[in-house]
Order: structure tokens, then C-alpha cells, then sequence
């Protein structure tokens, strides 16, 4: 019988027209030096047995919990088996997972214990309760992102539990849930992003500028498929889970011209959305000459360097990367960069177009007002105050007429 070998060999593309491969062990990539498949073999059993050697001799980083009727270990193994949890999609379950894990594998100040071996009763009752919630978040350092993902999942759970669905008042009496248990996250705020070497909050992404937009074209203007993938970033503000699929047929004709229109791939299919994301982008001149200039036989707009769509984003995302390095563009900038200029260079380009909130918000799929903000919250005010001033002239002009 032939032995399942524990590891895999993946080809993850090419480098200079040389590809590259990866030994793929639990999930995780370790890059190889062989640049054939036949060479890659014998390196990665040879790594492979490294690295499971490695493994083998390190402490593990979490101690088997042996879980009480009654701890948080127990009540969170009820709630990620309710039908609520299944809900999610594959990829939140993982994450989800996760999050959990490492709360209940965080260590009480003491350090005799971890908070997966203490009691529900404690979460529910304890006066202390949400301080350990930001105890918890806190263990994460300056990576806010990371103790607000521990943060919902504390609370996701404890929504559960207190909430209305047959399972969760079935785990409610199973643990003797009181009619006096509260939420524990209920009062504990988000951690905030810290502070950078300027002494400014940094969130999120760093954005494009407008002069690292026109350098990024400029150099890439002998290049015709980097500066058309550039442009269309700009003008769609799509994702790249989104851009690798943009094609001619989400191209709609309407009585007054056409529309590009397209299903946000995030959040698609989510139990907890009441409707997907659609995005209807007006197809202005700029859009409709890139749009021009793609070879005729192209359905979809964007091709690998094999000439074929991109399968994933991780390829498009990698040549980007490259791409935005040869420019000479400073670290730290990204394809998800680009949303941020493409929202400023629609207000710079077309502010007579937008004619409220909800247009942006039409134009990039948003659903909530809190997207919009985030995205236009550094535009230049100067900019906003000279659009304005043009859609004065224009109504002017029209009252004159």
C-alpha cells in the first residue's frame, strides 16, 4: 500500500520567467532554492524532515486544557457546534477558531491557569469580567486589529448563549445560566490603533498618493499591461478578489449610457447580510478608453503573464508587489492601497457626477455610511472646495443660458 506522503510540493509561479516552488507543510509555505520539480523533490523531503525534527523538539505554545462541565472550554465547544456558528463561511469558522483558541489558552495573571479552565459562571457574574475581556485584548500589544478579532469573538459567543435560539437556552441550562447574566464585551470599547512616529493615528491601509499614482504611470507607461491593471485600481476601486474578475459582460447598456456592475465577492453569500454588495460603476471617458484598449478577444480584462485570467488573488497581488518594487514606490503600499487614491480621483475627476453620499457609495459597493468616511476622511478639502466651486459655475452658467 503506498504511503501518504505528509507534505506537497507547489509550484507558486515565476520569478524573471523562472518559477518557483514551495513546500507546503500543515498549510504553511516554506520556500524552496530548486527551480524544476525534479530538484525540488529531494530538497523538500530534506526540509520536510527539518522542520517536522524542529517541531518535534519545541515545547508546545499551548497545554492540553482538561475542560469542567461547567468552564468556558465546555460552553464554547457547545456554541461552535450550534447551528449559529455554521452559518459562517468556511474561512470565518477557521478564523473564528482561532480567536477562540487563544482565548482560552490565554494565561490568568497568575499564570497557574488559562482562562479556558475557568468558570462560565465567573464570565457571566464576576464583577471583573469585562476587565478581563480587555486583559485578554490586551495580551495582543499594539496590534488592534488582532484584540478586536478576540474581542467578537468573546462576544459573538456570549450573544449566543443569551440569546433567543433553542440551542443556546438548551446550553443555558446545561451550564445554569442565570437570568441575571450579562455580557461581559457589553461595556468594553475597541482597542483603539496606536500612535505612529509623526504622533498620528494610523488605521488601516497606507493609501496612494496622487503624485505616487502619476510616478506608478509614468514609469509603467511602456509596460501596456502593468499601466492598464494601475488604471483600472484607479478608476474601479475594486478588491482584487474583484478586479481578477471584472469581464466585458458585466458591461450594461442603459438609456442614457453604459454601466460596469459587479457582485462584491466579500461578504457574498453571507448569512448575516441581508443582500450581497453590488457595485454600478458609470462608465466615464477615462473608464470607457482603458476599456477600448484591451485586445478584442479578452473577456476578462486582466491576464496573467500566460496570457489567462488569474485564478487567485494571491498571483495578481504577487505581480503587483513586483510591479509597484521595480517603480521604485516605498513599502508599505498595496493593491487594496489603491482604493483609497480611486475614491480621491473620482472626486477630483468627477465631483459634478456625484451627487450625494450614495453615489460613492453606488460606485464602490459600499453598504454603510462608516466605509464612506473611512475612505474620504484625508481629501483634500481645498479639492472639495474647488469642485464645489465648478458645480457653482456650471449652475450659474445653465441660469444665464
Amino acid at each position: 500500500m503506498r504511503q501518504r506522503k505528509e507534505y506537497r510540493i507547489k509550484q507558486s509561479g515565476h520569478r524573471y520567467g523562472v518559477p518557483f516552488f514551495d513546500l507546503m507543510v500543515n498549510g504553511l509555505k516554506h520556500r524552496l532554492v530548486a527551480t524544476t520539480r525534479e530538484a525540488a523533490e529531494p530538497e523538500a523531503k530534506a526540509r520536510y524532515k527539518v522542520i517536522t525534527a524542529a517541531r518535534a523538539a519545541a515545547p508546545s505554545p499551548y497545554r492540553r486544557i482538561v475542560p469542567s462541565p461547567s468552564s468556558l472550554q465546555t460552553a464554547f465547544t457547545a456554541y461552535l457546534a450550534s447551528d449559529t456558528f455554521k452559518l459562517y463561511k468556511r474561512l470565518t469558522q477557521t478564523q473564528r477558531r482561532s480567536q477562540i483558541n487563544q482565548v482560552l489558552n490565554t494565561k490568568v495573571q497568575s499564570g497557574q491557569r488559562t482562562f479556558g479552565e475557568s468558570a462560565l459562571s465567573d464570565w457571566l457574574h464576576g464583577p471583573e469580567a469585562p476587565d478581563v475581556v480587555r486583559y485578554i485584548m490586551g495580551t495582543r500589544g499594539t496590534k488592534a486589529a488582532q484584540a478586536n478579532h478576540l474581542r467578537k469573538a468573546i462576544d459573538q459567543f456570549f450573544i449566543w448563549l443569551l440569546g433567543e435560539e433553542p440551542q443556546a437556552a438548551e446550553a443555558r441550562l446545561m451550564f445554569n445560566v442565570g437570568k441575571n447574566a450579562t455580557n461581559p464585551c457589553l461595556h468594553v470599547g475597541k482597542a483603539k490603533p496606536k500612535r505612529g512616529a509623526d504622533g498620528r493615528m494610523r488605521r488601516g491601509y497606507t493609501p496612494f498618493t496622487a503624485e505616487q499614482v502619476d510616478d506608478w504611470l509614468h514609469a509603467s507607461k511602456d509596460d501596456h499591461e502593468q499601466n492598464r491593471v494601475v488604471r483600472l485600481l484607479l478608476m474601479t476601486g475594486a478588491r482584487l478578489s474583484d478586479l481578477i474578475l471584472l469581464n466585458r459582460l458585466m458591461i450594461k447598456q442603459t438609456d442614457v449610457g453604459r454601466i460596469l456592475t459587479y457582485t462584491c465577492t466579500k461578504g457574498r453569500g453571507s448569512a448575516f447580510r441581508q443582500a450581497d454588495s453590488i457595485a454600478v460603476i458609470p462608465i466615464v471617458p477615462e473608464l470607457d478608453a482603458l476599456i477600448s484598449e484591451m485586445p478584442a478577444d479578452r473577456l476578462v480584462f486582466i491576464h496573467s503573464a500566460h496570457d489567462r485570467p488569474y485564478s487567485c488573488t494571491e498571483g495578481l497581488g504577487n505581480r503587483i508587489r513586483e510591479w509597484r518594487r521595480d517603480c521604485g514606490l516605498p513599502e508599505g503600499l498595496s493593491a487594496h492601497s489603491m482604493r483609497k487614491a480611486s475614491t480621491h480621483w473620482w472626486l477630483r475627476n468627477h465631483r459634478d457626477l456625484l451627487a450625494n453620499n450614495f453615489s460613492l457609495k453606488t460606485i464602490f459597493g459600499w453598504v454603510t455610511d462608516k466605509e464612506l468616511e473611512r475612505y474620504t476622511a484625508d481629501f483634500d478639502r481645498a479639492q472639495e472646495a474647488r469642485g464645489m466651486l465648478i458645480k457653482l459655475a456650471v449652475r450659474h452658467k445653465a441660469g444665464h443660458g
